[in-house]
């Protein structure tokens, strides 16, 4: 009789065992990683890939996403559209992802939404790509607008008394684009375009189209360029001896570019995230927080600290595992309108509220606006 009883006691711890199972008992979660590692984006693809695997072994130390674990699975586009459009369509057949984050420029951007459309696959993206719902009902965007960076440059220049703008724009789209943001907000802050100038990004010397800005007497130039580009206009300024500030893309907000502009005296304005200044943000910004937090494991992890491309594959994935916390699915269908719905969730870009119509869903005052100084990014004063 005792060995039935015990028998039946073994048996009951061993139910119990196996009722509550592993961590991961259930089968994980497929996330896709379109990444540029090679190619010419592949100074950024390498941040971008690092902050994802972290944020998703930050989530499964956490407990993962409703008692599942969440797997990376990331592919180089190799810095081309036609890759990313491979991949991504690879990642949605083959590996069968939920959801997929993204991207380095508005070319690899637009490839990857028209996979994510076509398939229905929620995707985050992150790049200067402007996100129209009535087009890409699947498509987020972590990275903030080329409007609010204008818009976070322009408040400094109205304090500072800068009315008189120059354009030093780059042909093709990504100029169009900061074209049109730099004219669709100048008249709010009191600024006059006094002109604009156009260049090849592959040029090797621009100092032709700054001596005809020059003639212009602006009191401040505006290239939307991210990288060499945007060193080039700056060693050329120093070299024809200007001494106005040069406003460049948000997508400079990175060690990379620091080490770019380290022997330029010409000062660099950079509309940013808050991620790049942690210590100049007040205690009660609850970005703050994030931020710090996810800094520490990213030092401890890779020996450097995050930046600007961190933070926006890191808001990527965390949004991603909210909208699966919400919708209990992974029916991309539920999956997108869990994200949509998603309310003042605090990331490292800003504090997201999405609707149906914005899938941004940060705002202006999410970014501040550094500039270089002794090789270290500073808020201007």
């Amino acid at each position: 009789m005792k060995k039935f009883v015990f028998f039946g006691f073994v048996l009951m711890v061993f139910i119990a065992l196996v009722a509550a199972g592993p961590a991961w008992s259930k089968e994980p979660i497929k996330i896709g990683g379109i990444f540029s590692l090679t190619g010419y984006l592949s100074w950024l693809g390498e941040y971008k890939k690092k902050a994802a695997e972290l944020k998703v072994e930050m989530i499964n130390q956490a407990g993962g996403v409703n008692g599942q674990q969440l797997v990376l699975i990331s592919y180089d586009d190799n810095s081309s559209p036609e890759q990313a459009s491979k991949v991504a369509q690879r990642l949605i057949s083959k590996d069968q992802v939920v959801a997929m984050a993204g991207t380095a420029s508005v070319p690899l951007s637009g490839a990857v939404a028209s996979m994510a459309n076509r398939y229905k696959i929620p995707t985050i993206i992150n790049s200067g790509y402007a996100v129209d719902t009535s087009k890409d009902p699947y498509l987020f965007n972590t990275s903030h607008k080329t409007d609010f960076a204008v818009i976070t440059a322009y408040k400094v220049f109205q304090k500072k008394g800068i009315k008189k703008l120059a354009l030093l724009m780059p042909i093709g789209p990504l100029g169009e684009i900061g074209g049109t943001a730099a004219r669709k907000y100048a008249a709010d802050y009191g600024i006059t375009i006094v002109g604009e100038e156009k260049f090849d990004v592959k040029a090797a010397d621009v100092t032709a189209q700054l001596a005809k800005i020059r003639n212009m007497n602006p009191q401040a130039i505006f290239a939307f360029v991210t990288g060499e580009p945007a060193a080039l206009i700056g060693r050329n300024m120093d070299q024809l001896s200007f001494k106005v500030p040069l406003l460049v893309s948000h997508g400079n907000a990175n060690p990379g570019f620091l080490k770019l502009v380290s022997n330029v005296r010409t000062q660099m304005l950079v509309p940013s995230g808050k991620v790049m200044k942690p210590e100049a943000l007040p205690d009660s910004d609850p970005i703050k927080k994030v931020i710090v937090e996810f800094n520490k494991k990213h030092m401890t992890k890779y020996k450097e600290p995050a930046n600007y491309f961190s933070a926006e594959l890191a808001d990527a994935i965390g949004l991603i595992a909210e909208g699966l916390r919400i919708s209990g699915s992974t029916d991309p269908v539920k999956l997108r309108d869990a994200i949509e719905s998603i309310k003042n969730f605090v990331g490292m870009q800003g504090i997201y509220t999405f609707t149906p119509k914005d899938h941004h869903g940060t705002r202006p005052d999410d970014m501040i606006l550094l500039t270089v100084k002794a090789g270290k990014w500073e808020v201007p004063k």
